[in-house]
């Protein structure tokens, strides 16, 4: 069986500074359990083998497997002042530091290990190495992350709640900035914005959404679910009416959909949902901004009837043209079918 740590020590320097430094880190273990460290970890970027593949491997029990990496991890821990070590070691508290003194695992294997699973990988198994270092994880509450040993989760805890109530009280998406204004007051005096920002990022109760707002996990302009809530949130965010085609562009622009949206049937949603309303050819708006559904004749009606004097066809024109994207001559011909005109050029509903 070839040494993955002799066939790694072929390939060229480029491949990265974590990936060599592990291989000097436990070049001295036997080769059987450098084997293993490999496999566990997926230090050749090709996948992390389970206990129970790595067992039937080389014959032996997952206790027994667990077992050599409990031993090769505890002789690497005592490894501190290896010069490798300390370069890599420095390399990811700093990483964490600029971080506020905690990071996610995902966010701290992007930044430190890029997008090579070879130095991820690596990464992954020094931060099972490095005594500065803890791992947290909360479920529903804090997403997998890694602090320094003195991080206090309770004044992180602290930042977590103060924002929830923010945006309990303002029931709306905000910046980060926007909800570092409103909590300030409420927060450690050396937390800056960035670090609440960053504090926000772990949360497993609130997040950001496509559009860089942020707002609790559960709101549908934050996580959306289906055709409808991605199309509400587009809108939203837009703050104007947007024909479907559009609605299904901005979509899969902002990654809302895993898959391409296809037009038709954002039209086929919302055309059947009470929280949209089809104010021009194809063109929706949100209910919640004023619009009414109907024709435009019924627009007309509702308007005549809520106005407190009698309008004269530019006023009405104007009122329209608030609430549908249509043409001024389709709003004069229903005009002059289905409604009244006096001599003073004032409109109203025919008898």
């Amino acid at each position: 069986m070839k040494n993955p740590i002799n066939e790694a020590k072929k390939a060229p320097a480029e491949k990265g500074v974590f990936s060599l430094a592990v291989k000097e880190i436990i070049g001295d273990l036997s080769a059987r359990s450098q084997e293993i460290i490999f496999s566990r970890y997926g230090l050749g970027g090709d996948g992390a083998l389970t206990l129970e593949e790595i067992g039937g491997k080389y014959t032996i029990t997952r206790e027994r497997v667990r077992q050599v990496i409990r031993e090769a991890l505890k002789k690497v821990r005592e490894k501190h002042s290896h010069p490798e070590f300390v370069k890599v070691k420095e390399t990811v508290i700093l990483a964490i530091t600029k971080n506020s003194g905690i990071i996610s695992k995902k966010k701290l294997l992007k930044v430190l290990g890029e997008e090579d699973l070879a130095e991820q990988a690596a990464v992954r198994f020094l931060l099972e190495c490095i005594s500065q270092v803890k791992s947290h994880e909360v479920k529903g509450e804090l997403a997998f992350s890694y602090s320094l040993s003195d991080f206090d989760l309770a004044k992180w805890r602290k930042t977590k709640e103060v924002t929830l109530a923010v945006l309990k009280k303002e029931k709306r998406p905000l910046t980060g900035e926007q909800l570092f204004k409103f909590a300030v007051g409420e927060l450690e005096r050396d937390l800056s914005k960035d670090h609440f920002v960053y504090h926000l990022e772990i949360s497993q109760e609130i997040k950001q959404n496509s559009f860089g707002k942020w707002g609790a996990i559960k709101w549908k302009e934050i996580s959306p679910k289906g055709t409808r809530e991605k199309a509400y949130l587009v809108l939203k965010e837009a703050g104007k009416p947007l024909h479907f085609k559009e609605i299904a562009e901005k979509i899969d622009k902002h990654h809302l959909n895993k898959k391409k949206t296809h037009p038709q049937t954002v039209h086929n949603e919302l055309i059947k949902d009470s929280n949209f309303v089809l104010v021009g050819r194809g063109i929706y708006a949100l209910a919640e901004w004023g619009y009414q559904k109907g024709t435009v004749k019924d627009v007309i009606k509702e308007i005549i009837l809520k106005s407190p004097k009698a309008l004269t066809r530019e006023e009405i024109l104007a009122k329209v043209l608030e609430l549908r994207q249509v043409k001024k001559s389709t709003i004069v011909i229903n005009l002059n079918n289905y409604f009244t005109k006096s001599k003073a050029g004032l409109y109203s509903l025919k008898k």
